[in-house]
């Protein structure tokens, strides 16, 4: 058997200013992703776990750990279930993988499979959130939720504009911005508010995505029926409002 993967390198130039990503089939016939390195390649399998593991026969260490939660509590009662050091970090080393994946599937612009990687990343910040034994896991798990959160509202955002669906996509920026703003202020840290990467980064995608959305024809009307009578120009709003009427009408 042929080990040597140069001439699959030498068909694929790395590029060190991009995230070089495709989409193959394997050998099993089944979707892979494949990610260009610098010394290599990393491969990753589309569904399940990216790197095709099952640990504990669970899907992933998410599950695992979410059936010891409810098994502990089903025998001991609730507050019996914690999580070791090392059980932090098989979710961490977990949640890494997942996020190569999650940044593939944006760059392959499948965004709702990003979506489900980000949902499945802050699924395991919120176990180690309430769960950790060490205050340092815990620190870990606050900071890292603003940015899967913001992950998690970009790949719904983009779904949205990728059809042009510009008020859709505004929708979900603004609900990202209100619970990562919810987030802060749970664990206490108001001063983030105005300084937090995550939500200056969707405030200003907000302010972009609104510049261009397309106005519609009675958005025109309001915004000139507005303005009219700021400036006194009273015939001209009540031809305004006529023009409103009809279009309300659908005699327009």
């Amino acid at each position: 058997m042929d080990f040597d993967i140069a001439s699959k390198l030498q068909d694929w130039d790395y590029s060190p200013n991009d995230l070089n990503v495709r989409k193959i089939k394997g050998i099993d016939g089944k979707p892979k992703i494949q990610v260009r390195m610098d010394l290599g390649l990393l491969q990753m399998e589309w569904e399940g776990r990216p790197d095709g593991l099952r640990p504990n026969q669970k899907d992933s260490q998410l599950e695992y750990f979410r059936s010891k939660l409810r098994d502990s509590e089903i025998k001991n009662g609730p507050g019996s279930f914690s999580l070791t050091r090392d059980d932090c970090w098989l979710l961490a080393q977990e949640a890494m993988k997942f996020y190569w994946r999650r940044i593939s599937f944006f760059e392959l612009k499948e965004y709702a499979l990003a979506e489900r990687d980000a949902r499945h990343n802050l699924s395991i910040l919120d176990l180690c959130y309430d769960y950790a034994e060490s205050e340092e896991d815990r620190e870990m798990a606050e900071q890292h939720t603003p940015f899967v959160t913001a992950h998690c509202t970009q790949a719904r955002a983009l779904s949205h504009l990728d059809v042009e669906q510009h008020k859709k996509a505004l929708v979900e920026i603004r609900g990202g911005i209100t619970e990562i703003e919810n987030f802060l202020r749970k664990i206490g840290r108001f001063d983030e508010l105005e300084n937090c990467p995550e939500l200056h980064f969707l405030r200003e995608w907000e302010t972009e995505v609104e510049s261009k959305r397309p106005v519609s024809e009675r958005e025109k009307l309001s915004d000139q029926l507005r303005s009219a009578v700021e400036n006194d120009q009273f015939e001209l709003a009540a031809d305004l409002r006529d023009r409103l009427r009809s279009l309300k009408s659908g005699n327009y």
